[in-house]
């Protein structure tokens, strides 16, 4: 077992299920104390607490959600070294069909989180002298997608907030980057997509047909990904936006 988070703390949102799941539990693996967020009763049920790992149930999109994260960090742990903003919602419609609730559901939980976490993370870092933020975005940040209007603004957002903070923050040792995944398979918004679908298997070959690698991403690479941007490994990386896309973005 590698130790490349050695001692070192992690908040992770999203904690609950696929991408910020297999993220906490890697960042455990990898050495860390682990903050894990989730957001309902049920995912924090679904992970056991120990000396190294504290479950807070909280809404990312709400001040007080964020703020607790951090602070349970600073009780348990006494410091905040990396952050993986990883919550995010997806409800898919075009700009016609999107609703005003949609909207903004879809920027508060995906970009007001991500603002708001990173907010009480890097008030923290900068008195320890630094830091790691890494960024969940998506593909639809780099190029467009049918029927995302919301979902894409909202992380297209995510990756101008990266680079803007990541400028910001650079003579802080503070390094911001973001990762943007296209189809990842074992997700709580695949399994919506497959679920709501007329024709599961229809859409599952239309996935696979933009992906010139032939197949969907796996939570795991994802979250090696954002390990390699949390880690040291990475001490000269900031405000990179990242395709984990199987070749889409160059399709």
């Amino acid at each position: 077992m590698s130790s490349r988070l050695e001692g070192e703390t992690a908040v992770v949102t999203g904690a609950g299920s696929g991408i910020g799941r297999v993220t906490a539990l890697r960042f455990l693996d990898e050495g860390a104390n682990v903050v894990a967020g989730v957001f309902a009763p049920a995912e924090a049920d679904s992970l056991e607490a120990t000396d190294r790992l504290a479950v807070v149930q909280a809404d990312v999109s709400q001040e007080s959600g964020a703020r607790s994260l951090i602070e349970t960090a600073l009780q348990r742990f006494g410091r905040v070294d990396v952050l993986a903003n990883v919550a995010g919602i997806v409800e898919s419609a075009n700009a016609i069909e999107t609703t005003e609730d949609s909207w903004h559901r879809q920027l508060d939980v995906n970009l007001k989180g991500v603002w708001l976490c990173s907010k009480f993370a890097v008030e923290q870092m900068l008195k320890q002298g630094g830091g790691s933020i890494v960024n969940v975005a998506s593909i639809n940040a780099i190029r467009g997608n049918h029927r995302l209007v919301a979902y894409s603004a909202s992380k297209g957002g995510v990756a101008a907030v990266t680079r803007a903070m990541a400028l910001d923050h650079a003579p802080d040792n503070i390094r911001v980057n973001c990762v943007c995944p296209a189809t990842i398979d074992q997700t709580g918004q695949v399994d919506q997509s497959f679920r709501q679908a007329d024709d599961p298997e229809t859409l599952r070959r239309y996935l696979l047909d933009k992906h010139p690698m032939g197949r969907l991403g796996k939570p795991e690479e994802v979250a090696a990904a954002i390990l390699f941007f949390a880690s040291d490994e990475a001490s000269f990386i900031t405000g990179t936006e990242l395709p984990i896309d199987g070749g889409r973005s160059i399709r």
